[in-house]
């Protein structure tokens, strides 16, 4: 099925900001709807939206990953929000830069810091409450207990927007179904405090921080030592820090992801550790940011360290022949090893929007950078008859696109045609030529809502992704993609305070 929707003309309108006096431009229907798609109990965003006409089709092709499976993919997407995507609307909001965006960009690190929504008790991973276990020989460094402010663990990847743990499935509204895990009665099942998530968290909590209280005047920061994002900030780099290993990379999550360890279980921690055992490249990514920025902003010797740390795992998964990031590391018989199952394109897009071309020229060779968005195009770039490219997908792969996952390509892809702009004027050329393809492409998965409201869609079309989760029918609208196309047309890389 194509998707195309009617592109609405719109002016671009400068969003003032507060301290910070960067200005930055881009289609304010897009903003108007992240607004909009937000819970009216909690107003939280939720990470998608799907057209009331079309939620019959939607809910019912989910069905075809089993009963059980469509039941809480559905759930997911009707109320629930990951914190990745929450993320990238603070990011937007604090560009925005307004008061009440500021407020809005402030609400979610408020929950955050409370450490529940709604119904969710707890919505915070650690010891002894809900058993997650971030240093096996001192369980109780990092706490699950709310009122042990600053001792927190990760908050979970994904939460109900709406607060709810008892859920209907939005297809046929029925409320229980056999077999479901734990009780039959449908309820929030996904407690997976995963590290890339909270980096994320992290790096929009700093981009408020910065926008609220930076003076570029001065070129300081006027500190708020109680400041809610900062002090989130702090208390999540600090669990992330405990979970880095040896090689400097900072592990998926701590044991007992997945099910809560039982008291026999806590004596042997190898029986529950596929997620402590493994590091991901992209959530590593995400973190040398989170790090840069506090060190940017604190200039504190840890956080340097740390970022220090997780350059040295990213030399440690680089594949010089090849030319790219591998997707991450396992610890096997004693010994970490790269993973090579899956190519995952993000992580190559991602290290060149995070990282930048000039120190990945300088860590890996001249044009390193470039030969990691050749490889990402090989491997997963989308073409029309004539070669030009139309998007990028999750993996190899050349027959769907991911709106968002284009979007960071778009990024990295200004950074590169900047970096190269003097050094080889062919690449960067080229760089822009691939990013206006494109961008004109991306056309065809935009929506108009209403005459006030657009989005994108998530994908162009579902199907299963080796990392985990799946692509949606490009009915479904995603707040992912929408705050990545807002990041590629007002010019803003999120890696980075400006």
């Amino acid at each position: 099925m194509v998707f195309i929707c009617v592109c609405l003309v719109t002016g671009n309108i400068p969003n003032v900001g507060a301290q910070s006096s960067v200005f930055f431009s881009f289609d304010t229907h897009l903003l108007n709807w992240l607004k909009f798609n937000v819970s009216p109990i909690t107003r939280l965003p939720y990470s998608f939206y799907i057209p009331e006409k079309d939620k019959p089709a939607v809910y019912q092709h989910m069905e075809s990953s089993g009963a059980l499976k469509g039941s809480i993919e559905r759930t997911i997407t009707h109320e629930g929000m990951d914190i990745y995507d929450g993320a990238v609307n603070q990011i937007v909001l604090s560009m925005a830069g307004g008061k009440e965006d500021l407020k809005q960009a402030s609400l979610a690190d408020g929950y955050y810091w409370q450490g529940s929504v709604g119904d969710s008790w707890n919505i915070r991973a650690g010891y002894p409450i809900n058993t997650f276990i971030y240093d096996p020989k001192n369980p109780e460094r990092v706490s699950s207990d709310v009122s042990r402010l600053g001792q927190r663990g990760f908050i979970f990847r994904i939460i109900d927007a709406d607060g709810n743990y008892l859920v209907t499935d939005p297809l046929d509204g029925k409320k229980t179904l056999a077999g479901f895990p734990g009780d039959d009665r449908l309820h929030w099942v996904d407690w997976k405090p995963v590290a890339g998530e909270n980096a994320w968290v992290v790096i929009a909590a700093m981009q408020t921080y910065h926008k609220k209280y930076f003076d570029t005047a001065k070129g300081i920061y006027a500190r708020h030592s109680d400041s809610v994002e900062l002090n989130l900030a702090r208390e999540l780099a600090r669990a992330a820090m405990i979970l880095q290993s040896d090689i400097g990379g900072i592990r998926m999550a701590p044991l007992g992801t997945n099910r809560t360890l039982n008291a026999e279980e806590m004596k042997d921690f190898t029986q529950n550790n596929w997620w402590y055992s493994h590091i991901s490249t992209e959530n590593n990514i995400s973190w040398y940011a989170a790090f840069r920025m506090l060190y940017e902003v604190t200039g504190e010797a840890q956080y340097k360290n740390a970022m220090d740390a997780v350059a040295r795992y990213l030399r440690f998964v680089w594949d010089a022949k090849q030319g790219f990031f591998h997707t991450g590391a396992c610890y096997k018989n004693g010994q970490w090893g790269t993973g090579c199952d899956n190519f995952a394109l993000d992580v190559q897009t991602w290290g060149i929007a995070c990282i930048g071309p000039k120190d990945l020229d300088e860590w890996f060779g001249k044009g390193s950078a470039w030969r990691i968005w050749q490889a990402a195009r090989a491997h997963s770039g989308v073409f029309d008859k004539e070669g030009n490219i139309l998007g990028v997908g999750y993996t190899d792969e050349h027959n769907r696109i991911s709106v968002e996952w284009t979007a960071g390509a778009m990024v990295a892809l200004t950074e590169l045609a900047d970096h190269y702009e003097n050094k080889d004027p062919e690449w960067a050329s080229q760089a822009l030529t691939d990013k206006l393809s494109m961008r004109r492409s991306m056309n065809s998965l935009h929506c108009n809502i209403s005459q006030s409201l657009a989005a994108y869609s998530y994908s162009s079309r579902r199907g299963e992704i080796p990392f985990g989760w799946n692509s949606h029918d490009p009915q479904v609208m995603s707040l992912a993609s929408t705050g990545w196309m807002i990041f590629v047309d007002a010019g803003f890389n999120p890696f980075w305070l400006v």
